[in-house]
């Protein structure tokens, strides 16, 4: 006898695994005072979830969300930069405006201070808090020095680069 495919309908919050290991919880809510319902899929914030189950620490996940803000100012998010003939004042379409610069100068010194975009803890940082991945995601398709981290690994290389961005943005001392 064969196995029915059919799966069951997913649950207002409840959380899947989407292709490439993203995590991502699913949102049905009625509209109210329509038969109407808006459902999609929110993707979720590693950060967040590390902060809520008592991984890290608030200037941690602070710190995070600081190193994150400065990915996306350095024009760096994988969403792609904005298009640079819409900058008021006319600026060359190849050129790079002050704040990203400035942006990238920052980004410069965080890593630097977590020892560098080569080391364990810049990777973690890079890829987690900058590009959004998970700790899983990460950890099994870029790992550390092209080298695959167990899971366990990756999530205690990234609590003690966040330990330390924190003291470098001046969240803990």
């Amino acid at each position: 006898m064969a196995k029915s495919s059919v799966s069951k309908p997913l649950e207002h919050g409840e959380h899947v695994q989407l292709s490439g290991g993203r995590m991502a919880e699913w949102n049905s809510l009625g509209e109210e005072g329509t038969t109407y319902r808006t459902e999609h899929f929110r993707c979720v914030d590693t950060l967040g979830i590390m902060l809520r189950n008592g991984s890290i620490t608030s200037q941690m996940h602070d710190a995070g969300q600081d190193f994150n803000r400065t990915f996306i100012f350095a024009q760096l998010s994988p969403a792609g930069p904005p298009a640079l003939d819409r900058i008021p004042g006319g600026q060359w379409r190849d050129s790079m405006t002050e704040r990203v610069a400035f942006a990238r100068k920052r980004l410069h010194e965080a890593l630097d201070a977590v020892g560098g975009i080569n080391s364990p803890g810049g990777c973690a940082v890079w890829h987690v808090a900058g590009m959004g991945r998970s700790v899983k995601e990460w950890s099994l398709l870029e790992g550390w020095n092209g080298r695959v981290l167990n899971q366990y690994e990756a999530k205690g290389i990234l609590v003690a680069a966040l330990g330390m961005l924190a003291v470098h943005y001046g969240y803990s001392g």
